[in-house]
């Protein structure tokens, strides 16, 4: 189907002992019109099966399975997934981290009512049975929110940001092929094109 509200791109590399909760969290999201693009990387594990396993439990999510003829890296993986999305929104989730159910839905939401292009939130960096609340900044226009990753105050980190489709597309924006240490800074790229952006002061990613 075409209408879809967000496009969630998930690469997969070598991440079978994690994929299971991060593949579940994602299909108990509690936005519908979701399509879900996982780039299978050449992984040399079971992430795929496992992830083939999960999805007979919801059967009526819309899944889409890419492999990689070779591994190509996490960049690459990204661009995969965003040749083929046909969603208003993306979100990348990287496959050995974990969401909120009600994330993709109040991100959504505050992108709908705040007419924004990218809306971010906070997040938990988690250490095995601990979690430390990591509070992002607000901020009310791009250019004080570039400012802000560029002087470190906020983070550049591709998986706490809703962004709107149009702005890869229209702006010939891509992830770095080849290049995966600090291909999160495409961020900043998408918040010099923003035209507004929101803030939700609550955290759902893990």
């Amino acid at each position: 189907m075409d209408g879809y509200k967000v496009s969630v791109i998930v690469p997969v590399y070598k991440v079978e002992a994690f994929v299971d909760r991060c593949f579940r969290s994602l299909m108990e999201q509690t936005l519908q019109d979701v399509e879900f693009i996982v780039i299978d990387d050449c992984t040399p594990d079971r992430s795929i099966a496992v992830i083939r396993d999960v999805m007979k439990d919801y059967p009526w999510r819309d899944v889409q399975i890419v492999s990689h003829k070779e591994n190509k890296g996490l960049p690459s993986a990204r661009n995969t997934g965003l040749a083929m999305a046909k969603g208003e929104y993306v979100f990348h989730c990287d496959s050995d981290d974990w969401v909120e159910p009600d994330m993709l839905e109040t991100l959504y939401d505050t992108a709908e009512k705040e007419d924004a292009d990218i809306v971010w939130c906070d997040w938990f960096l988690s250490f095995g049975e601990k979690e430390r609340y990591m509070r992002q900044p607000s901020y009310s226009t791009p250019l004080e929110a570039l400012k802000g990753m560029l002087s470190g105050v906020m983070k550049y980190n591709v998986w706490n940001k809703l962004v709107r489709r149009d702005l890869y597309v229209d702006n010939g924006i891509a992830f770095p092929d080849g290049y995966g240490m600090g291909e999160d800074m495409t961020m900043m790229r998408l918040f010099s094109c923003a035209r507004r952006v929101a803030y939700v002061g609550k955290a759902f990613y893990h």
